[in-house]
């Protein structure tokens, strides 16, 4: 296939910690035998000049503007720097680096590729500054040339709610090393409970509803201890509420671990009860560790995962091809599916479908995938 020797450049607000981040760094990792193979030289654009938390590859030329969040900003410095890279086509990661992207695109004459990491709706919940982006989100996302979505829950909300025409996008899912949180979950930690264990992971806040998870815990009485791993502004409320429930000798709050695969690794199956996921990270890694799962059925994410379907619904709990889905905010639901678990055929037999799924989300899927969205309509 012949292609242009023109540069390709990737726009990110910055490189701080972050899910939107990281995979933009994994992408130029995975990638950098197809544009050295292509002889396409590579850019990455950072827009605020930010700590960074992740890595730029070696083989990338990564430059820092300092648009200090600015859109006007953001503007004026990324055109400047554009003319003179005069690239092929740019990907962008995040809301106003897509907005920038979209909008020079048309005026210097390269193909635009925006990339929407979560679902637009939940993420922009209200507030003057929250309608002027979904406004812009609804003016500019259906004039790129390339749209691509986390999950089909993200891709259906651009389409129903942004007018973003379905020819113009693809899905890629985020990219998992199996072999790489394999190594990690082997790291030996010394505050790992010794009775068995379910696990629950992320942020302690409203949106992940681990008040649910404790009320469904304790009405279904399993044997097993649950571990939660996370900090947030809910985390006094949830320890309170575990004592109400009485059963705080039984669930441990363990906070914020920078490697929670040994933690994982050793639990007997993982558990979560979001409202709202953009793509639901926690559950594609405890599949690739070869972990059974029982999750709300939120948008976005966890259907297209464990039922292998979207739009999908369930009330109360539903056994699915690769785990256990739960109707959102139900107690009873998700306490049936713990009890279910009892079963260890069961148990057993989900193991086997986290691992066969795992597979979709592998770096080789990714890869091909990511060539598939740069090749598309050339």
């Amino acid at each position: 296939m012949e292609h242009s020797a023109r540069p390709a450049v990737f726009i990110i607000n910055s490189l701080e910690g972050g899910g939107a981040e990281r995979v933009m760094v994994k992408l130029l990792s995975i990638m950098e035998s197809y544009f050295a193979l292509q002889n396409i030289p590579v850019h990455l654009v950072l827009l605020d000049n930010l700590p960074e938390s992740q890595v730029c590859p070696d083989y990338v030329h990564k430059s820092v503007l300092n648009s200090e969040g600015s859109l006007l900003q953001g503007y004026k410095q990324l055109k400047s720097l554009l003319k003179k890279i005069d690239p092929a086509f740019c990907f962008s990661f995040l809301t106003r680096s897509n907005f920038l992207n979209v909008i020079l695109a048309k005026q210097l004459g390269y193909k635009s590729i925006i990339s929407e990491r979560v679902n637009t709706s939940s993420h922009f919940s209200g507030g003057k500054k929250d309608a002027v982006s979904r406004l812009l989100v609804k003016l500019l996302y259906k004039r790129a040339d390339s749209v691509v979505a986390v999950s089909e829950g993200v891709k259906a909300d651009l389409i129903q709610h942004y007018s973003v025409p379905e020819s113009k996008i693809s899905l890629l899912y985020n990219p998992y090393d199996i072999t790489q949180l394999n190594e990690l979950a082997s790291e030996v930690v010394n505050d790992i409970p010794d009775a068995p264990y379910i696990i629950g992971v992320g942020r302690l806040v409203k949106n992940k509803n681990f008040s649910l998870l404790l009320n469904a815990y304790a009405k279904s009485a399993i044997a097993e201890d649950l571990v939660i791993l996370g900090v947030g502004n809910e985390e006094a409320m949830l320890k309170t509420l575990a004592k109400t429930l009485g059963i705080t000798d039984k669930v441990h709050f363990l906070g914020f671990k920078s490697n929670p695969y040994p933690y994982l690794c050793s639990a007997e199956y993982f558990v979560s009860t979001s409202n709202a996921e953009g793509f639901p990270n926690a559950i594609v890694e405890a599949m690739c560790l070869n972990k059974p799962v029982i999750a709300t059925n939120c948008e976005s994410g966890p259907a297209e995962i464990i039922a292998e379907r979207y739009p999908y619904r369930v009330n109360g709990a539903s056994e699915e091809k690769n785990g256990i889905l739960c109707e959102v905010n139900n107690v009873d639901g998700f306490s049936n599916a713990l009890i279910s678990f009892n079963s260890s055929v069961k148990r057993e037999h989900y193991v086997k479908k986290s691992k066969e799924s795992a597979q979709q989300f592998s770096y080789a899927a990714f890869y091909e995938r990511v060539k598939a969205i740069i090749e598309k309509d050339d």
